[in-house]
This record gives C-alpha cells, sequence and structure tokens, in this order.
C-alpha cells in the first residue's frame, strides 16, 4: 500500500512542477511583452512555427493582445508567476511525501474548482472537463490519502498505549 501513495504522490506531484513550468514560461514570456507590440510578437512566434494565422484560436489570441496595455500585461505576468510559485511548491512537498503539501494541495486545488466549474458550464469544451475531472480526482486522491494516513496513526497510538 505505502508503494501505491508514494507512486500517487509522485505522479501529483510531477503533474504539478510541470503545470508550474509551464506557467513560469507563459509568465516570463507575458512579461517580456511589456513595452512591445505584444500581437506582432505572437506574429513572429506563429510564423516561426509555421502555424496556421488564420486558425480561430490565434486568430482570438491576437485580437485579445491587441488591446492590451503595459500595466495589464505586468499583472497577468506577475500573478502567472505566483501561481507557477504555488505549483511549485506543492509538487516538490508532494515528492518529498510531505503531508503539508497533502493538506496544500486539497486546498489550492479546492479552491480552483468553483471557477473551472463555473468556465466548463460558460464555455463547455472537452479539455476543460477532463482538467476539473482530474482536480477533483487529485482533490479525492489526497483526501483518502489523509484519512488513512490519520486512522493508521490513530491505531498506531492506541496499540502504543497498550503496552
Amino acid at each position: 500500500m505505502a508503494r501505491e501513495t508514494h507512486r500517487g504522490l509522485l505522479l501529483i506531484g510531477g503533474l504539478k512542477l510541470l503545470k508550474a513550468l509551464s506557467l513560469f514560461m507563459v509568465g516570463v514570456g507575458l512579461l517580456s511583452l511589456i513595452h512591445r507590440d505584444a500581437a506582432e510578437v505572437v506574429r513572429h512566434w506563429v510564423g516561426l512555427f509555421r502555424l496556421d494565422v488564420h486558425a480561430h484560436l490565434i486568430e482570438r489570441l491576437l485580437g485579445k493582445l491587441a488591446g492590451i496595455n503595459p500595466h495589464a500585461l505586468r499583472r497577468l505576468g506577475m500573478g502567472t508567476l505566483l501561481y507557477s510559485l504555488v505549483f511549485a511548491i506543492e509538487g516538490v512537498g508532494l515528492l518529498f511525501e510531505k503531508i503539508w503539501a497533502e493538506y496544500m494541495t486539497v486546498t489550492v486545488t479546492i479552491s480552483f474548482l468553483p471557477i473551472e466549474v463555473f468556465e466548463l458550464i460558460a464555455h463547455p469544451s472537452a479539455l476543460k472537463a477532463c482538467v476539473t475531472l482530474l482536480n477533483l480526482v487529485v482533490v479525492i486522491y489526497l483526501v483518502s490519502e489523509i484519512r488513512r494516513r490519520r486512522t493508521i496513526d490513530h491505531l498506531r497510538a492506541e496499540t502504543h498505549a497498550m503496552h
């Protein structure tokens, strides 16, 4: 059973670190766009990767970037870096099997679920449904691990008290 717990925590910790790395790159990218023509920078990268400039998602991104001001970019970039830090702390704590990291991950993940559900209802997509479901599974798993460990600790304390 301990081996399964270890693998579960490693998997969740790895996913949290992957999220942290992704958000870190996005945050740095956003901050690098301050005082530059963000839409033009994205057009350059789209051309570099030979993506379809007329693709629906790219057109929406370019439209949103065209009207964004430096102050909003800075706030968005700093907020993204802050979330990156939170996910990194969760990930490292889970990889080292720290109990506080399990509680932190449950708390942070639960705090995002209402927003995810709202977004899923307002703008449904398979990706949003999968992310919401994955986060719900992570919460259920970690809560069950916390309860399991409490039960084991309680039984050990009772056994110790009897001797």
